[in-house]
């Protein structure tokens, strides 16, 4: 169970991907509002990681944190906000839920490369499809 005062969903997403093996990430807010997100997959299933990756400094250790999300599972995750996430869908035809406390604003955004060294995500296959500005993303380090 989810308490907090100040948990106002702000905006609601879908994302639909009928491919298998299609990568999205890692993103994180700059700017604006705290945004945490509450993640639920309606179809299919995803691996989904949460990173600490672009915030460490040289003192601190990266953390990756994995997830196993399923329709058939009905679960949901809380990710506060500050920290990235991405996913790789492990099924055709995947539909994710994503509630936010905060209106997506694309300037307020930023992201790292999904196979960044530095961030050192075990991810469980290789993607098959990546967008453009996913694979823009620039290097952490």
């Amino acid at each position: 169970m989810i308490r907090h005062e100040n948990l106002n969903l702000e905006q609601v997403n879908v994302s639909k991907n009928p491919k298998p093996y299609t990568l999205r990430g890692m993103h994180y807010q700059v700017s604006g509002p705290p945004e945490h997100k509450l993640i639920s997959v309606l179809n299919g299933s995803i691996r989904l990681v949460v990173s600490n990756a672009h915030s460490v400094s040289a003192k601190k250790e990266v953390n990756n944190l994995y997830f196993d999300l399923s329709g058939d599972s009905r679960s949901t995750l809380f990710v506060p906000s500050g920290l990235a996430t991405g996913w790789i869908s492990r099924s055709k035809d995947v539909e994710i839920l994503y509630m936010m406390t905060a209106r997506y604003e694309e300037c307020e955004y930023s992201g790292f490369k999904f196979n960044d060294p530095y961030a050192s995500i075990d991810w469980p296959i290789l993607p098959e499809v990546v967008s453009d500005k996913d694979l823009c993303w620039p290097a952490l380090k």
